[in-house]
C-alpha cells in the first residue's frame, strides 16, 4: 500500500514540473497606444498644427493605426486700397493610416488637403448705423498627399518627420505617446 501511495505521489509531483505549454495561449501583441504630436509645416505660410494617431485597437490588426491632423497659419493682412481689408489664411487637413515596422518605428501615409483663402472687403460700407462691410471669400483647395516616418524615443516622446505633395514642404512632428 506505501509502494502505491508513493507512486501516485510521484506521479502527482511530476505532472506539476511538467514546462508550460503556451501554444494554446494568444499571441501577445503590442498595447494600443494613442500618440498626439504637435506639427509644423513650413509652406508658403509656415502653418502650426495637431495630430492624434492612435493605433488600431483590434489584436488582429495590432500594427496598424490611423492618424488624422489639421494645421493652421495665422491671418496675413494684404494691402488693398484704403477703406478695403483684406487677407490670406493657409490650412491643411492630413489623414491617413499608419504601419508599425518596430516597436519604436512607424510608417505614415495618406491623403492632404491644403486650402488657401483669401477674404476682401467690397469696399462698400451701407449707410446704416453699425454697419460693417462686406466680405468676400476666395478658397482653393489643392488635394496632394504624404508619406513619413514616426519614431518613439524612449517610452513616451515621438518624433516625427515626412513630406506633403500638396504644400511641397516637410512635416516636422514632436509629441508625446500615451
Amino acid at each position: 500500500m506505501n509502494k502505491l501511495l508513493i507512486a501516485c505521489l510521484i506521479s502527482l509531483t511530476s505532472l506539476s514540473a511538467m514546462a508550460n505549454d503556451f501554444s494554446l495561449e494568444p499571441d501577445t501583441k503590442p498595447t494600443p497606444v494613442m500618440a498626439i504630436t504637435l506639427d509644423y509645416i513650413p509652406a508658403a505660410e509656415d502653418m502650426y498644427g495637431v495630430t492624434f494617431a492612435p493605433r488600431h485597437y483590434d489584436r488582429d490588426y495590432a500594427d496598424w493605426g490611423y492618424y488624422i491632423g489639421y494645421a493652421q497659419s495665422k491671418k496675413e493682412d494684404v494691402y488693398v486700397e484704403p477703406p478695403g481689408e483684406a487677407y490670406t489664411q493657409d490650412s491643411l487637413w492630413r489623414f491617413g493610416i499608419s504601419y508599425s515596422l518596430t516597436r519604436e518605428l512607424s510608417l505614415y501615409g495618406g491623403a492632404t488637403a491644403y486650402t488657401t483663402e483669401y477674404s476682401s472687403t467690397t469696399n462698400i460700407v451701407p449707410y446704416v448705423v453699425g454697419a460693417e462691410p462686406v466680405w468676400e471669400t476666395d478658397k482653393d483647395t489643392k488635394w496632394g498627399a504624404e508619406l513619413g516616418l514616426r519614431y518613439v524615443i524612449g517610452k513616451h516622446f515621438v518624433v516625427g518627420a515626412g513630406y506633403n505633395s500638396a504644400t511641397e514642404s516637410a512635416v516636422i512632428s514632436i509629441g508625446y505617446s500615451m
